[in-house]
């Protein structure tokens, strides 16, 4: 996450910008509730402005509740700021490009523009009230100056990062590349999918080839679990994924799997996706009464032999 320095350069006063700061903060434990945030900054923080004439380390020492404020900052800041430091440690050249907004340029909207992040504002003009922020880019081309227009993820309040609530989770995820981390990430990314103790050898010794497709997957299934499936319009969520069905009448006894969550008597897992390349399963069964799907086998799409 970039802090928008343009919003920091307006003409509020230390009221106008306490009430920004507070909710800054807020916004700031919105976005962590998705996954674990840094936040960047384009200058150390004592000395920076908050408004013309008005420096970070005054509005720390306003009141107590603003020193609270502070540490949660201290908390979540990187320590690689400012833009450039971070930009260049992850292999950018800032120098070769320029992001312009409204003809300013601005560097914290085009730190997050590089590094497929999101940018933050004080809320002090309505002009920051937006989930997304136009910019102009310019390149250095081999012969002349490339020009191009893009949008910035963005936000200035709770309201305005929830348009990017799926994009965060999902970035955060996409990070993991085991078995072993989706394990270990699963209460943070997967909070509505339950599993079978199998589920896990499963997912362990899983095929390479389909790791990322079980991923995104997982992804879907959580998804369709949070904010697809009104119990009251149906007992079947609607899917996210269009290849979850559930499985034939004959085939049904290769799904059944003893369930410690039911002392161990047998349940259907008969709702299944599909992975590719080949033919890969991912078997599961609805918990209605606490909105949640429960994962049982992960794998080659089962044959006649039963699965132990």
């Amino acid at each position: 996450m970039f802090l928008n320095e343009l919003s920091c350069a307006s003409d509020a006063g230390p009221r106008r910008v306490d009430d920004a700061m507070a909710c800054f903060v807020d916004t700031l434990k919105h976005l962590r509730t998705w996954q674990e945030l840094s936040l960047t900054t384009q200058s150390p923080l004592p000395a920076a402005e908050l408004a013309r004439g008005y420096v970070y380390q005054q509005w720390v020492h306003a009141s107590a509740r603003n020193r609270d404020r502070h540490r949660y900052i201290l908390a979540l800041r990187n320590r690689r700021s400012p833009f450039q430091d971070v930009l260049q440690e992850s292999g950018h050249e800032p120098a070769e490009t320029e992001y312009l907004h409204d003809g300013v340029r601005a560097e914290g909207l085009g730190a997050a523009h590089l590094m497929q992040g999101i940018s933050i504002s004080l809320p002090v003009s309505p002009k920051w009230s937006a989930s997304w922020i136009n910019v102009d880019i310019q390149r250095l081309g081999l012969t002349e100056i490339e020009q191009e227009s893009d949008r910035v993820r963005h936000c200035s309040t709770p309201g305005e990062a929830d348009e990017h609530e799926e994009w965060a989770r999902s970035a955060g995820l996409h990070a993991l590349t085991s078995p072993a981390e989706l394990l270990d990430g699963w209460q943070e990314f997967f909070p509505a999918l339950e599993r079978l103790p199998r589920f896990d050898r499963d997912l362990r010794r899983l095929d390479a080839k389909w790791f990322r497709p079980v991923r995104e997957l997982l992804a879907e299934l959580q998804v369709t679990a949070t904010d697809h499936w009104d119990l009251d319009r149906s007992p079947e969520p609607v899917w996210q994924n269009p290849h979850i069905t559930p499985e034939s009448q004959t085939r049904r006894h290769l799904c059944t799997f003893a369930d410690p969550a039911s002392d161990d008597r047998p349940e259907v897992f008969s709702w299944h996706g599909r992975m590719t390349p080949g033919k890969g399963r991912l078997y599961f069964r609805l918990v209605p009464e606490r909105k949640t799907f429960r994962l049982a086998y992960v794998g080659p799409k089962p044959g006649s032999d039963r699965l132990s």
